[in-house]
């Protein structure tokens, strides 16, 4: 898959583009419908299929608002879109200039003369331009003027609701790691560079690697968590622990994660952890030799659960 930024439109050559558009800021089970479609038009009418989305989020470029946490972040929405089968992901910059643009502009500008699209994909509620004042209608009604197809996909649902980006950090600030999963349609996934820690761990006998996360996610709540670690096309059974260490009096909050019959220096490597299942809530030990107690029963936990 080839990634190509706004500034660089003019590198782009191909033509008539299956272009699929949106957030996707969780990538979860109903982004994915619109994507696929994207995918069978393409590959049906043998033309290259690509996603249209936006960084960074909107509201980061308004003063006075904060964007909500994040579902993926960017080099894990790049990793799923190539996995899905994405020729080419194009990332629009959002900033004042293109928050800017009138609905036709970015029809004429972007849509047809940059990225010279055939079919455009999206979702029932997609609404884009200046103040959103760009709907589904008009995108169809400018194809029927300029000569492209707009596919409306209806929106997904999971137990009578829409499935959406707020239902899934809802559900994970809660504690609902299976309901998130099932509305994502994989394991939710934390990914981070291993970066030096306090190694208390290693001097309790269980060195866990430190993560400074990529992003800001959405985070479940605190706790131990068994889990799964991809690193270097590999995957390892580990223990998390997503906190503050009371036992410790940490004042910033950390994600730790054990990684069970695994040697090997890892610092400044890339992992991504999927949360599997919640283990307990964080506790504050009297004592050393309570805690190591209490994390031999949370690795042989997991090692039941996920072995």
């Amino acid at each position: 898959m080839q990634v190509i930024t706004s500034n660089e439109y003019n590198k782009f050559r191909d033509s008539n583009t299956c272009l699929a558009i949106g957030a996707f800021d969780g990538l979860h089970k109903g982004h994915q419908l619109i994507i696929s479609q994207a995918l069978k038009e393409a590959k049906k009418n043998n033309y290259p299929a690509a996603v249209l989305s936006f960084h960074p989020h909107p509201l980061e470029i308004i003063p006075g608002k904060n964007p909500p946490p994040s579902i993926v972040s960017r080099q894990q929405k790049i990793s799923l879109l190539e996995a899905m089968g994405v020729d080419y992901y194009f990332e629009q910059e959002f900033n004042q200039e293109f928050a800017q643009l009138r609905a036709e502009e970015f029809i004429n500008n972007i849509l047809l003369a940059s990225l010279r699209v055939n079919t455009v994909v999206v979702g029932d509620d997609f609404r884009f331009a200046y103040k959103n004042e760009g709907n589904v209608e008009i995108l169809k009604k400018m194809g029927e003027l300029h000569g492209y197809q707009a596919k409306i996909i209806s929106q997904l649902h999971a137990s009578d609701d829409r499935i959406s980006s707020t239902r899934i950090r809802s559900l994970l600030k809660n504690g609902k790691i299976k309901k998130a999963k099932k509305l994502l349609g994989r394991s939710y996934q934390i990914c981070g560079k291993v970066v030096h820690g306090k190694k208390r761990g290693r001097k309790l006998g269980f060195p866990t690697a430190n993560l400074s996360l990529e992003t800001n996610y959405a985070l479940p709540p605190e706790g131990v968590y068994a889990v799964k670690v991809h690193h270097c096309g590999k995957e390892y059974i580990g223990a998390a622990n997503l906190g503050y260490n009371p036992t410790f009096n940490n004042q910033d909050i950390s994600f730790e994660v054990y990684i069970l019959d695994f040697e090997g220096d890892l610092y400044g490597q890339r992992l991504c952890v999927d949360i599997i299942e919640f283990i307990r809530g964080e506790k504050d030990f009297a004592a050393k030799e309570e805690l190591i107690n209490q994390m031999q029963q949370d690795i042989l936990y997991t090692r039941e659960l996920l072995c």
